[in-house]
């Protein structure tokens, strides 16, 4: 077994009691999807891909992610890169962290945090924003047109990433857009 494989089956076991929303796909699908995106798109794309939601969804810390990095034999400064960008990945301005704010501007705070990360954060971001924008075509077509519009504005501040994948992902709203 990669070090890649064995990083996606702990991955999948710690995520393995959840689901996509409206679906019974268990949700490392869409973690694969979006490491799968990013895999050609930035260095460590994958390993941070997989692990993007890992600390705001499970109980891992990132000292956690770190030594099971460097336990399926990462290097230190690889593990220590992986682990920074799926931290600089992770909701800074949640509910639970700033209760007196309003979901706007927690949403529009955490915007402008999104706007620091590190051109391999970023280019993970693009690619969730892919899957989650297919997600949401075939989910939630009721509220796709006020989420394609957001994730436009987003990606208009977000241009530190993979030019590439960035522009896929504005294609791809910009025809969504179009059907609803």
């Amino acid at each position: 077994m990669t070090r890649s494989e064995k990083l996606a089956s702990w991955v999948a076991d710690k995520h393995k009691n959840q689901l996509i929303k409206c679906t019974v796909l268990p949700y490392f699908d869409h973690l694969n999807k979006v490491a799968l995106l990013a895999k050609g798109a930035t260095e460590w794309g994958y390993e941070t891909g997989l692990c993007h939601d890992l600390l705001e969804d499970t109980n891992t810390t990132s000292a956690d992610l770190n030594a099971a990095l460097l336990n399926f034999g990462y290097p230190e400064a690889i593990a220590e890169l992986i682990t920074f960008n799926v931290i600089e990945l992770t909701d800074v301005f949640t509910k639970t962290a700033y209760p007196n704010l309003s979901k706007k501007e927690r949403k529009k705070m955490e915007s402008k945090r999104l706007q620091t990360l590190s051109p391999a954060a970023q280019t993970v971001k693009y690619a969730d924003l892919i899957d989650n924008i297919a997600w949401m075509m075939k989910y939630d077509l009721k509220h796709a047109a006020k989420y394609l519009k957001k994730k436009a504005t987003l990606l208009l501040s977000l241009n530190r990433g993979n030019e590439e994948l960035r522009q896929q992902a504005m294609d791809i709203i910009r025809q969504e857009l179009l059907k609803v």
